[in-house]
């Protein structure tokens, strides 16, 4: 397996959205008198590049953090609505969740640890079992993972 599937056509559970993060910070010395000065930009070309105060400064980075967990809050809805039933589709592969706390209530070391479980049954299906709360990109991993195991085991 080289590639993750990727879907080809708009998914009806997704809508097309943008999120933009950017800052740029620097230390440098002005032209004219060498007094160094902060600056900081939010636009990538640095149309807006301006000398600020360390304070102004750290609010601009609490603006970017938030827009951050934004997008990383979509790359995981893109992985859990887009990717992941593309590729267990590809595979021909059910999912089924497992509620690792109480699987593992003697054990908890071991349901930090689990990640993909794969089952083959005699009727052909396929499923792979993962943990309940499984962060999507973590879950499309570690199933991607297992079918390489599974790959090199032939």
């Amino acid at each position: 397996m080289d590639s993750i599937a990727q879907a080809t056509t708009a998914s009806p559970t997704m809508s097309e959205q943008c999120i933009v993060a950017s800052l740029t910070a620097e230390v440098m010395a002005d032209p004219d008198d060498g007094q160094l000065d902060l600056t900081a930009s939010t636009l990538g070309n640095l149309a807006d590049l301006q000398v600020i105060s360390p304070r102004a400064l750290l609010q601009k980075v609490a603006i970017q953090r938030k827009q951050l967990d934004q997008i990383e809050a979509l790359a995981q809805e893109y992985t859990a609505k887009v990717l992941t039933p593309a590729f267990l589709a590809e595979y021909h592969i059910e999912l089924e969740e497992l509620d690792t706390a109480s699987l593992f209530e003697t054990n908890p070391k071991l349901a930090a640890g689990f990640q993909a479980l794969l089952v083959n049954h005699t009727d052909g299906r396929t499923i792979i079992a993962v943990p309940a709360g499984q962060t999507p990109t973590v879950r499309l991993a570690a199933i991607r993972d297992l079918l390489d195991h599974m790959q090199d085991q032939k």
